[in-house]
């Protein structure tokens, strides 16, 4: 009988079926946190690009076209496509010989990165010579 259950033993350490699923199980956890960190940092980057773009395409219109404030923050919110422009807190400042715009909202992390980040500020700000 104990010749057996050895036989038994030594027969199933050489056995690797599963050991697939178990590296998987294993490896699979840290494989999705990297790639849907990626994919937040690239939506945060995104995000900061096209409010950049936005403030820099409205600031353009207001020194070429002499555009007032209102129409400069309209310009900017109206230039933030695939955004929600209404969560935006946009400021345009006509100097005597400049014109500044300030574009400011709170950004939320689909996946936080830790329980105590999951939202951050992204402020912008853009100034140009009248």
């Amino acid at each position: 009988m104990t010749r057996f259950r050895r036989h038994r033993l030594l027969r199933l350490g050489r056995n690797d079926r599963g050991t697939a699923a178990i590296e998987f199980g294993l490896v699979a956890p840290i494989f999705f946190a990297l790639l849907l960190g990626i994919i937040d940092v690239g939506r945060y980057m995104w995000t900061l690009n096209t409010t950049q773009y936005a403030i820099d395409q409205a600031i353009r219109a207001g020194v070429v076209r002499g555009l007032s404030e209102t129409e400069v923050e309209a310009k900017v919110k109206q230039s933030l496509t695939g955004l929600n422009a209404s969560a935006f807190t946009v400021t345009a400042v006509v100097g005597a010989s400049t014109l500044a715009i300030t574009a400011e909202t709170t950004y939320e992390f689909l996946f936080p990165m830790s329980s105590f980040k999951d939202t951050t500020t992204i402020s912008l700000r853009t100034e140009m010579p009248r």
